[in-house]
């Protein structure tokens, strides 16, 4: 067993995408509250609110079963050898806002990775270093494992492994 870099349980791996669900689930829930109780709008007004609302709810219903999926499905080990790392500029605002996301790429015969992670990982990691790398694959409704680019956001754990594994 190497060096751990990095571990995070499923509450700690999915947490990014949890939150703005249950942010959209709380907006479409209040949404439908005032469709219901605000009597002096317009009955199309109304209408409409809850309409959006509901939608809503099912919207952050069927991302909430996806990320279950991708939970109960559990996590797949890969042992690579870390090619490059990157931090990569996101415009995130109206006014010329970016934000930084730390990306950790590798790639085996079949596949490209690239592995999301948090900027103290990203700083601990080597390049040309093996490394096992534990991580919930992105599923879907309808998914196909059979890709050559995977993107990784929910990482459970990352550790130094010996170079013989990573051939």
């Amino acid at each position: 067993m190497g060096t751990v870099i990095y571990s995070a349980n499923p509450f700690q791996a999915f947490l990014g995408s949890s939150g703005p669900v249950l942010f959209i689930f709380a907006l479409g829930l209040v949404a439908i509250g005032l469709a219901i109780f605000r009597r002096r709008q317009s009955r199309g007004s109304r209408i409409l609110t809850g309409v959006l609302g509901g939608f809503l709810v099912v919207v952050s219903f069927v991302v909430a079963v996806i990320t279950l999926i991708s939970v109960s499905s559990g996590t797949r080990k890969v042992a690579l050898n870390l090619d490059d790392k990157r931090i990569v500029e996101d415009n995130c605002g109206d006014n010329g806002e970016t934000c930084a996301r730390y990306v950790l790429k590798s790639t085996t015969s079949a596949t490209a990775y690239e592995f999301h992670v948090p900027k103290d990982v990203f700083e601990k990691a080597k390049v040309h270093t093996c490394y096992n790398f534990t991580y919930y694959p992105n599923r879907g409704l309808f998914s196909n494992d059979a890709t050559s680019f995977q993107q990784i956001d929910h990482i459970a754990w990352i550790e130094t492994a010996d170079p013989a594994e990573c051939q």
